[in-house]
């Protein structure tokens, strides 16, 4: 209803919106469309919020450990500045150029996953960047996008097979299968993760049998009990921080003690931090727990500190700002031009949705601590530019709907 609303406003200005037009003018009609100006401003809301909240929960840390309050507040504005310009100009491109380049862009960034355990550099544990010239790159932020986009791709396609196994399930998880074999061999279940589940919600959107994916859920869960109980030895070999954050995540107080390393010192201060907000929270920049108690709290735990500060009040009114971004990507989705668009939309902002959900779960122990940022939020550079870039890409197909669908 909306769109034909639109469509009847603007019949005067666009004149003849036929599909019989000429490829050159029907490109100018079509770049005639704005954007989804809602979506754009809750982006805007959450980033500045979010950098708000970087240099609130940072700039303790900051000063003792650089010398410099403003250290992660000034790296992460210089990124919101690249991430709005990569938006901005997202914005503006056909998006039929990503369904030409999906399979090429999956590849590749699947390849470069691939090569991190071997040229990635190692932090805590963990080897999941790349170093180039001094800054940090994280591909995994990039194979969500690449996974999503090659998956719209295959399904828009294949419309008429996806209610089949062989043409339409297996194809999904041949694409969702390796991502998540590169993440796992970075020893970043947290990406594997929101992989897999990605994999699943673009398969569920494609209107595949509720059967083949109840089957394909339930294997899945066998084949976890089994990893967890028969195949735990193999398991601890390979990643045995799973069993431990288990561990933790049942009784993180129990950790805190020198004796056990401290393992649970963060999801406990987490909790601590949580719970003293209140409703009004303590006021902004007045957190205790930012002061050394909480480690990195400009990271993946930078919602506790902002529940500290802003109470019950400032998460509810973070959390509807998530809810209406998620509301006008079903929006944009429903009213897209085509079957891809309709799908690329919904994935960019349900793998949004997803790893909120998950950070928020973390951060509260209701889910063990597996490293998730927080969007918007967390402090981090290149996910920040991609993210930002992605929602450019919502920004293009809200773009063109209203016309293309004349």
């Amino acid at each position: 209803m909306a769109s034909n609303g639109i469509q009847k406003a603007k019949s005067s200005a666009v004149a003849p919106k036929k599909r019989s037009v000429g490829g050159t003018q029907n490109r100018i009609y079509r770049m005639i469309g704005e954007v989804d100006r809602p979506l754009l401003i809750v982006v805007i809301a959450l980033v500045c919020i979010g950098s708000v909240m970087i240099f609130s929960a940072s700039y303790a840390v900051s000063d003792s450990r650089f010398g410099d309050s403003y250290y992660f507040a000034r790296s992460q504005i210089r990124w919101v500045i690249i991430g709005i310009t990569a938006m901005i100009l997202l914005s503006r491109i056909d998006y039929a150029y990503y369904k030409q380049l999906a399979y090429l862009i999956y590849g590749v960034v699947l390849a470069l996953n691939f090569t991190v355990p071997i040229f990635g550099v190692n932090h805590k544990g963990a080897t999941r960047w790349f170093n180039i010239m001094g800054m940090e790159f994280q591909p995994s932020e990039l194979l969500k996008f690449a996974l999503v986009l090659a998956i719209a791709t295959y399904i828009s396609e294949h419309p008429n097979q996806m209610r089949d196994w062989k043409k339409g399930v297996v194809p999904v998880m041949l694409l969702t299968g390796p991502a998540c074999l590169a993440t796992f061999t970075q020893n970043h279940m947290s990406a594997t993760i929101i992989l897999f589940l990605l994999g699943m919600m673009m398969l569920w959107l494609s209107g595949t049998k509720s059967f083949y994916f109840g089957v394909l859920i339930g294997f899945v869960a066998v084949m976890a009990v089994f990893a967890f109980t028969v195949g735990r030895p193999l398991l601890e070999k390979f990643v045995p921080q799973v069993f431990t954050r288990l561990e933790i995540w049942e009784d993180p107080f129990a950790y805190m003690s020198y004796e056990t390393g401290g393992a649970g010192w963060q999801p406990a201060q987490s909790l601590y931090a949580i719970s003293s907000g209140g409703f009004w929270g303590l006021g902004l920049g007045q957190s205790n727990q930012k002061h050394g108690y909480l480690p990195e709290p400009q990271n993946d735990y930078i919602f506790a500190i902002l529940s500290e500060e802003l109470g019950f009040f400032g998460v509810v009114c973070v959390i509807v700002l998530f809810a209406v971004l998620a509301y006008r990507g079903y929006h944009i989705s429903k009213n897209s031009p085509n079957r891809f668009c309709s799908l690329l939309s919904m994935g960019i902002v349900a793998q949004v949705i997803i790893q909120v959900m998950l950070n928020l779960a973390v951060v509260t122990n209701t889910f063990p601590s597996t490293g998730i940022s927080l969007p918007f939020f967390s402090y981090g550079g290149t996910s920040l530019l991609i993210l930002l870039a992605e929602m450019g890409i919502v920004l293009s197909i809200s773009r063109y709907s209203f016309v293309e669908r004349g």
